[in-house]
C-alpha cells in the first residue's frame, strides 16, 4: 500500500523547490550579483514576521565546483539581508582563514569554539574571557539584525590572520574568493528534524515568533525560514567533502565521538594536540560548560538583538529561551508529531534520491579512515 501523507501531499511538499512558470522570475537586484523574489504574503503571515522576504537567486553562474542548476537554485532570506549580501560576496578572503559553514542550529557555536582552540594552541583563558562573537564573528549577522550598532563584515576584514569566520549561508552566496583561494572549510550537518525543533524554539525567543509548531515545520520542509531550503544547501558541501580544504562532519558524530572529531579537526587544521588538552577540550566543550559559559552562550549578542528589535531586555532576561538549549540527538522524537516525523522523512527521501543517500550518510561521514 502506497504511503499518503495525512494532511499534505508529496506534491505540496516539492513544489517550492523549483520554479513553476514564468511568472516567477526574480527582479534584478540594483548593482547586485543577485536577483531577489518577494515570498508571498501569505508566507510571512504565517511565520508571523514583519517586513519583507525573498528568494534570492544567483544572477550568473557562481563559481562553485560542484554541479548546479543554477538558474533554479534559491535561499529564501529577510530582505534586511540584501544590503549585505554583495558585501558578502565581495569579502576579502585570506588563504590561511578557517571559514565555520553550517545551517542554523547545527552545532555551529560548539565548532567554532572547538576550532578556535584548536588554532589557538588550546588558550582556554582566552576562550573563557573573551566573547566567541569577538573572536570568531558571524560575517553576515547584520543582515539577520541590521540595527545592532557593530559592522560584522568589518569586524571579520580587521581580525588578525589567521581568522574563524562563520557563516550560515549556502556555498554559491559565500564570498567568490573562497573557490579561488580554497581557505579550510568546516562543515556541520545535523539532522533536520532535530535542526528544525532547535530553530523553531530560536523563533519563538528571538524573532517573536507566536505561530504553531507545525506551520513553522512546513515552512522549515518547505524553505521559508532564513537559510533555506535546506537539502541544497548540505548537499553542495557534500558533493565537495573530499576536497582537501573541506572538513565535513556532523552534531551526531560531535555528541558521540567528540574526541575523535577534535583529533580530525586538528589533523585538518595541521594543528597538534595532545591526548591531555583533547580531555581538556571536552570538558570545556561540555553541554552544560558550553550552556553556562558567557563567552559562548550568546546571552550579550542575544541582549543586542533585542534592544535593536524593539524589546526589552528585561524580557529577555526573564525568558525561558537560552541559545544552548538541550543539545540532545534524537529531541524531534518528543518534540513532534509522527506525521509531521512522516513528512520531514518522505521529503528527505525525495531529496536524497538521486543521491542515493540517506540521513545517516551524513551523521556518520569520517573524513580520515583514522587519526
Amino acid at each position: 500500500m502506497r504511503f499518503q501523507l495525512p494532511n499534505r501531499s508529496v506534491q505540496s511538499i516539492v513544489s517550492t523547490l523549483e520554479l513553476k512558470s514564468p511568472e516567477d522570475h526574480p527582479t534584478k537586484m540594483p548593482q547586485s550579483s543577485f536577483f531577489a523574489k518577494s515570498v508571498p504574503f501569505e508566507q510571512i503571515d504565517k511565520l508571523a514576521i514583519s517586513g519583507g522576504y525573498s528568494s534570492i537567486f544567483a544572477s550568473s553562474e557562481p563559481g562553485v565546483p560542484v554541479v548546479g542548476n543554477w538558474e533554479q537554485r534559491f535561499c529564501r532570506l529577510a530582505d534586511t539581508f540584501q544590503p549585505v549580501l554583495d558585501r558578502v560576496y565581495d569579502f576579502e578572503v585570506r588563504e590561511d582563514d578557517v571559514w565555520i559553514v553550517t545551517l542554523p542550529k547545527c552545532g555551529t557555536t560548539w565548532m567554532q569554539e572547538l576550532a578556535w582552540l584548536v588554532v589557538n594552541q588550546c588558550d582556554f583563558e582566552t576562550a573563557k574571557n573573551v566573547d566567541l562573537t569577538l573572536r570568531s564573528p558571524f560575517l553576515e549577522f547584520n543582515g539577520v539584525v541590521p540595527n545592532v550598532p557593530h559592522d560584522t563584515i568589518e569586524a571579520a576584514n580587521a581580525l588578525p590572520s589567521p581568522r574563524l569566520i562563520k557563516s550560515h549561508l549556502p556555498a554559491w552566496i559565500l564570498p567568490k574568493q573562497i573557490w579561488s583561494k580554497r581557505p579550510k572549510i568546516i562543515y556541520v550537518y545535523r539532522n533536520p528534524k532535530d535542526a528544525a525543533i532547535s530553530y523553531f524554539h530560536h523563533w519563538r525567543g528571538m524573532v517573536g515568533y507566536q505561530g504553531t509548531k507545525s506551520d513553522f515545520m512546513h515552512s522549515f520542509i518547505d524553505g521559508y525560514v532564513n537559510f533555506t531550503p535546506c537539502w541544497p544547501h548540505v548537499l553542495d558541501f557534500w558533493q565537495l567533502r573530499h576536497e582537501p580544504n573541506i572538513f565535513f562532519t556532523s552534531y551526531e558524530r560531535m555528541k558521540g565521538q567528540l574526541g575523535e572529531v577534535i583529533a580530525e579537526v586538528a589533523q585538518f587544521l595541521n594543528k597538534k594536540v595532545s591526548p591531555e588538552q583533547i580531555e581538556q577540550m571536552k570538558r570545556h566543550l561540555s553541554f552544560e560548560s558550553m550552556r553556562d559559559n558567557p563567552s559562548c552562550n550568546h546571552v550579550k549578542e542575544f541582549e543586542s538583538m533585542k534592544v535593536a528589535a524593539g524589546r526589552e531586555v528585561e524580557e529577555f532576561s526573564t525568558s525561558p529561551h537560552r541559545f544552548v538549549r538541550r543539545g540532545v540527538v534524537g529531541s524531534h522524537k518528543d518534540e513532534l508529531t509522527a506525521d509531521i516525523i512522516r513528512e520531514f522523512d518522505l521529503w528527505s527521501d525525495i531529496n536524497l534520491r538521486d543521491y542515493k543517500l540517506n540521513m545517516d550518510d551524513f551523521a556518520n561521514y569520517k573524513k580520515f579512515a583514522s587519526v
